[in-house]
């Protein structure tokens, strides 16, 4: 089972995700019950990290933001989403490696009620080949997450 924080502590733990986008299910997205598609909650989480990396501000060129591919996602659903509801996903990363991250992210409702929780890994990469941080990488995502990040 995936569990970011302790029991008891998840606001402290909602509260530590600095970074969040908004998003309203679309039509397109639901099943007939008016239900998100579990299949879609990936791409909002991604559409999240995406939006996280370039607000961090990548001082690298590349073909986006900290350019990277998903090597692992482990997602819990905790309650339905709903066609058209305002969402908020929290986003922060927790881990910092040589040339992979951990980001752990939260979908949450209008009402605060958390609907879905993630942690992903992800590996920079270029051109398909695996490529470490740079140093500015790793400077700038410190500064954007207040804190230094585990190598």
């Amino acid at each position: 089972m995936l569990d970011l924080y302790e029991p008891g502590d998840e606001a402290a733990w909602l509260a530590s995700l600095h970074f969040s986008v908004e998003i309203k299910p679309r039509y397109c997205e639901c099943d007939g019950l008016g239900h998100v598609s579990n299949t879609v909650y990936p791409e909002y989480l991604e559409f999240a990290r995406l939006q996280y990396f370039i607000a961090a501000g990548d001082p690298e060129p590349g073909p986006f933001a900290y350019a990277h591919v998903t090597a692992e996602l482990h997602l819990r659903y905790t309650a339905a989403c709903y066609y058209d509801e305002p969402l908020r996903i929290g986003s922060k990363l927790t881990n910092l490696s040589r040339a992979s991250a951990t980001m752990e992210q939260a979908m949450i409702g209008a009402d605060g009620s958390v609907r879905a929780l993630s942690r992903v890994v992800i590996v920079r990469s270029i051109d398909g080949a695996t490529v470490p941080w740079s140093a500015a990488q790793r400077t700038a995502l410190e500064r954007f997450e207040r804190r230094p990040l585990t190598v």
